[in-house]
């Protein structure tokens, strides 16, 4: 006899780890894109955009992205490595040596 419920809970939790880890990847990589503020002006006004890049003419700026940014990147990739090595554990069960 199949417990429906024990499976449900199984198929529950599956679900909701694979899409807590693939949320947190992809908010990392989106922090990793976020750009650099905005140069001010001594009138306090901002510098414009500038025009598009082409792929021959690309300049390198020193600003960077922010290093909340860096920092939050970092955390999301590392939870989210976390939590697969987390469910890696709970799988296998030479693992589970205590």
């Amino acid at each position: 006899m199949i417990d429906w419920m024990a499976f449900l809970i199984v198929f529950g939790a599956a679900l909701g780890s694979a899409v807590f880890v693939v949320a947190l990847y992809s908010l990392g990589i989106r922090f990793l894109a976020t750009p650099p503020p905005p140069v001010r002006r001594a009138d306090g006004t901002f510098e414009p955009g500038g025009p598009s890049r082409d792929d021959e003419d690309d300049d390198v700026d020193d600003i960077g992205r922010p290093r909340w940014a860096t920092f939050a990147a970092n955390l999301c990739f590392g939870l989210s490595g976390l939590a697969v090595l987390i469910g890696i554990f709970l799988i296998v069960p030479v693992l589970h040596f205590w």
